[in-house]
């Protein structure tokens, strides 16, 4: 037995020698594991960028107006879903793994293991960048810099801009003196709207002012002539009216 692994031992080295095979050093290897984890750490940090941003969207959409369109909720949900970033979580995650498997001992763990781990990571840490507002900077950067951004992603501003629908949102531009209900609205596509809101109901504290910002459930009427059935106030309307020095 000690003859045929000295034989072996003898082969192996005689194929070194010959190959000229020189072992590598052990900077070599740390440097692969750095690398590795590096890029565990960069694609989890990603994943969890891309899970505010799911975050982010889903929390600004209104997932209560299927039933004013005529759609199912399970439709909506459908429809609204940030698929563009649902994608690149995944993506991230399979990079995570991927690299995670490569470390010194990743391949002792399973890969529900793994998976897991990482998406728990990066819906913490995405939780983490929404709180921070870091979302909200980042989707405002991708709409100016990225094109057609806002077309791969359903946003807010696409679910509230289908007036033919019965969905407008924009900005009052003027208020009807002689009805005080009406006023003039300038939609996101720089529309200008007449909106009759003498039988609408408002949800929110704020009157009607030019300048603010509104969601509008209704009909076409006419051309340019908006019903409103249910009028909403953008979120954090009443503090930006404090801040310029009015009341809400």
């Amino acid at each position: 037995m000690m003859n045929k692994m000295s034989k072996v031992s003898n082969q192996v080295l005689n194929i070194i020698k010959d190959n000229r095979i020189k072992p590598k050093p052990r900077w070599y290897f740390l440097t692969k594991n750095y690398l590795i984890w590096s890029l565990f750490s960069l694609s989890v940090i990603l994943g969890s960028i891309s899970f505010s941003m799911v975050l982010f969207i889903t929390r600004q959409l209104d997932w209560d107006i299927y039933r004013y369109v005529g759609e199912s909720w399970l439709k909506t949900v459908f429809i609204s879903l940030p698929y563009f970033w649902v994608i690149f979580l995944l993506i991230f995650l399979g990079v995570a793994y991927y690299n995670f498997i490569h470390t010194r001992r990743g391949y002792r763990f399973k890969i529900f293991s793994i998976l897991l781990s990482s998406l728990i990571i990066s819906i913490i840490l995405g939780s983490l960048f929404y709180a921070r507002g870091f979302s909200e900077s980042l989707e405002n950067i991708f709409r100016e810099k990225i094109p057609y951004y806002n077309k791969m992603v359903y946003t807010w501003e696409r679910q509230w801009m289908q007036p033919e629908r019965g969905l407008i949102t924009g900005t009052i531009q003027e208020i009807d003196l002689s009805r005080q209900t009406d006023f003039v609205l300038i939609d996101l596509n720089n529309n200008l709207w007449k909106i009759e809101a003498a039988n609408a109901l408002w949800k929110g504290k704020l009157a009607p002012y030019p300048g603010l910002k509104l969601k509008i459930i209704g009909q076409i009427k006419d051309t340019n002539i908006f019903e409103a059935k249910e009028i909403r106030i953008w979120p954090g309307e009443g503090q930006r009216r404090k801040a310029k020095g009015g009341h809400p």
